[in-house]
This record gives C-alpha cells, structure tokens and sequence, in this order.
C-alpha cells in the first residue's frame, strides 16, 4: 500500500461497501438456513422483488482525518447501478454499471471503462437485493461455530473475486452483525477489513442495515443510510459510460 493516500483508499471503500452471483452450489445446510433466516428477517424475497428500483443518500465519516463524504446511489433492477459522491478536497467522483459495462470517473484518472476485479465489484454492488440472494454469492459458505461475540459463524468463498469472508450472524435475531473479508481496492491491490452493522431500520416493508462501522488498515470510518426510496424514476442514461 505505499504511496496510497488514506484517502484514496477510503474513495475506493465507499464504492466497494455498499450494499452486500451466479449460484455455483457448495453451500452447506446450515448455512443455506442461516441465509434463509436472515432473508427473512430483513423482508424477505417477495418484499424485495416488488422493487424496480431504488435511490440512495449516503454518508461516510472518517474521525481521524476529520473527514465527511456524501454519496447518491441510483439502482435499477436486475443489475444497473449509478454512483456519485463527494470527496473534500477531491471534488466528485462517478461510477456506473449499465448491466454490461462500467466505468469510473474521477480527477485522478478521468474517465475509464472498469475492466477485471473492478468490473467484477461493481457488478457485484449492483445488486441492491443481495441480502435475500447471499447462497447466490458464493462458491462455498459452511458454518463454522459460534464466535467470542456469541455470533454464529460462516465462512464463505465469493463467486466475484474467489476471496474468503466471515459472515457472522445474530443467534437470537437472524441479522448479519458482521464481516470480515479481504476487500479489493482497485488498483491498490487487496486489504482485510472488517464491517460491523450494529444498526437497522425500517424502510416499509424492508428492514436494512443503515449504520456501518468499518476498520481497515488501523483507521476506523463509518457509514450511515440517509435515506432509502424504492421504486423511483429512473433515467436509463444515468447508467451508460459517457462518451
């Protein structure tokens, strides 16, 4: 990671940790019940399979660097997705995914066509309707105990990059308190993280995780869900790489 601003690598989390697939089996029993249970918790299929689309206003606070980002986030199902945030003293960055292409665009580098891992995770994010999906996510997910914390453990190998994850979830209520996982940071290479979701809220029907406490690379931030529109017009084009 030398040379990598704090950050930049905190631009790069933003867009890599919103919202957590091609089944290819592996799943075992209990960790298939323990996917069913938390769908179930958070709304359940049917809940989420009304939804078309979906707007998203976000925050992320970074203590340290006495830092605050906002973040607009515009989703069409089954796997469209548009980006926008702004970065104190980096001005605005934009990514989109229009179900075959993504692309990126910020002061750095400019615009470019996301090609590899990073086409992969925005494929991947696209799909604001993972949480009732997660035996889709992975190659394999098996349980592996109950943890200092009194959460129930499963370790899980992603179908989008073939990385490790710990899922941990909450015995009593079924919602996934936690994860730990080796994050891609674009170009930056890979770096373990660890999210805590110690908050959920209502939206109708739907039921999410709107606070985030992330730890990477020694440096604490959080992420927070300002609010959350289902079902909103949505211009197609926002989606497509500019010209």
């Amino acid at each position: 990671m030398k040379g990598i601003s704090i950050k930049h690598c905190a631009v790069y989390l933003l867009f890599a940790t919103l919202m957590c697939p091609i089944l290819l089996g592996g799943v075992d029993p209990e960790a298939k019940a323990l996917f069913d249970r938390y769908a179930d918790a958070i709304g359940g299929v049917e809940a989420f399979d009304e939804i078309d689309s979906a707007r998203m206003e976000m925050t992320m606070e970074i203590p340290s660097q006495n830092m605050v980002m906002k973040m607009n986030v515009l989703f069409s199902a089954p796997d469209k997705i548009y980006m926008e945030a702004e970065i104190p003293g980096m001005g605005s960055m934009r990514q989109g995914f229009d179900g075959e292409k993504g692309w990126s665009i910020d002061l750095i580098q400019g615009l470019r066509e996301l090609k590899g891992m990073e086409l992969e995770k925005l494929r991947s994010d696209s799909d604001f309707k993972e949480g009732v999906r997660l035996e889709e996510k992975y190659v394999s997910a098996s349980v592996t105990g109950v943890e200092e914390e009194g959460f129930v453990a499963v370790k899980a190998v992603k179908v989008s990059d073939g990385n490790e994850e710990t899922l941990y979830f909450e015995k009593d209520s079924g919602l996934l308190r936690k994860t730990t996982a080796m994050e891609s940071m674009g170009p930056q290479g890979e770096i373990p993280m660890t999210t805590r979701m110690p908050l959920y809220e209502a939206y109708g029907d739907l039921l999410l995780p709107t606070l985030l406490d992330v730890e990477m690379m020694g440096m604490g931030m959080e992420m927070r869900i300002e609010s959350f529109e289902p079902n909103v017009d949505v211009d197609p084009s926002v989606f497509k790489m500019p010209e």
